[in-house]
């Protein structure tokens, strides 16, 4: 049930891969509007958010009497993600010039209707294709959808969320669907900009070797792979912009510290938060103190850390073996104590 708690969530940070959306193949510029009602819901708020730098904000979007509304300063498309206190999502596509409406019951935010242009439209029909499919199927679903609206935006939103962003990408099928987008609109960037993205997870892959890195710890140390030279790693990234990112470090850092390091244990943590500022992050670290090296660049999704770990998502994570090849990616949080117990 959407949660109708104003303080649950100030902002909100996404995967990684909220990528980048352009309105066409050339740039526009404006505004954009979202509104709608939520039945069953009188009074509280949800976060809207996108990586692409159009956007910019995290915006917290405030319910009251059951409607909303918010205009936002838009050059190009973008992929909007709407996420509720229960982190639950929905996509939209934000056109400039444009406003979109969302519909729904807040008892049943899978049903969300989101109307007002064909691009949504066509999102709302993927969106009905897949509400009983379980979703170990749903990549199916998805990669059908593609090939049959290839040259659409919502193809891309679904292409991020169910191909990109699958638990166990399949990089053979991305870089294939890939190219079928890229046939219809070669001039689209958001569809470079996820290739170039796509070099980054396969150069951090499962296999292979942690790619060579610097950074600077908010103790001014500065790190690189031979910090770790022999020793396994866990790399957690985290913001504390929604509480389940911080819980995957505040959870994470427990089961490191009270259940895995025995007297012989050699594991070594670092901890990247992709916040745009240090203040949360540091209250967070000596809250809960949390052990490792810990790394605030304030440059989010740009940070060059992201890239060069081929960031898919947040919260996130990477083992690394002492010999410093990569040897899990994205362990669930109740399957972490055993992956590390069995390195």
């Amino acid at each position: 049930m959407f949660y109708r708690q104003s303080s649950m969530v100030n902002a909100i940070m996404g995967t990684l891969l909220c990528a980048i959306i352009a309105v066409s193949c050339s740039s526009g510029g404006g505004t954009f509007t979202l509104s709608g009602k939520f039945k069953g819901l009188d009074q509280g708020e949800f976060v809207c958010f996108s990586s692409s730098p159009e956007w910019g904000t995290f915006d917290t979007v405030r319910v009251q009497d059951g409607t909303f509304s918010i205009t936002h300063p838009l050059a190009d498309t973008v992929v909007l993600t709407l996420q509720y206190p229960n982190f639950m999502q929905t996509q939209i596509i934000a056109i400039p010039g444009e406003e979109v409406t969302v519909r729904g019951n807040a008892n049943n935010m899978l049903a969300i209707e989101v109307g007002s242009d064909d691009e949504n439209e066509t999102l709302n029909l993927f969106r009905q294709s897949i509400a009983d499919t379980p979703p170990n199927r749903r990549s199916a679903i998805a990669e059908r959808f593609i090939h049959e609206h290839p040259q659409s935006w919502a193809a891309v939103a679904v292409f991020q969320k169910y191909i990109l962003e699958a638990e166990h990408p399949d990089y053979q099928k991305i870089a294939k669907l890939l190219d079928e987008m890229e046939k219809k609109c070669p001039q689209r960037k958001v569809l470079s900009d996820m290739r170039r993205q796509l070099g980054a997870l396969l150069a951090c892959r499962i296999g292979t070797p942690l790619p060579p890195f610097k950074a600077v710890t908010l103790r001014g140390d500065t790190i690189t792979n031979a910090t770790f030279k022999g020793k396994p790693l866990l790399i957690t990234f985290w913001s504390t912009m929604v509480p389940e990112h911080t819980y995957a470090l505040t959870a994470t850092n427990r089961i490191v510290k009270t259940s895995l390091l025995t007297p012989n244990s050699s594991l070594l943590t670092l901890n990247i938060c992709l916040d745009s500022d240090t203040t949360e992050c540091r209250r967070t670290l000596r809250r809960d103190t949390i052990a490792g090296y810990n790394v605030c660049d304030l440059l989010t999704f740009d940070s060059p850390l992201v890239r060069t770990f081929g960031l898919r998502k947040l919260p996130s994570n990477i083992l690394v073996d002492s010999r410093g090849i990569i040897r899990h990616r994205d362990i669930p949080i109740d399957k972490l104590a055993e992956t590390l117990t069995s390195r």
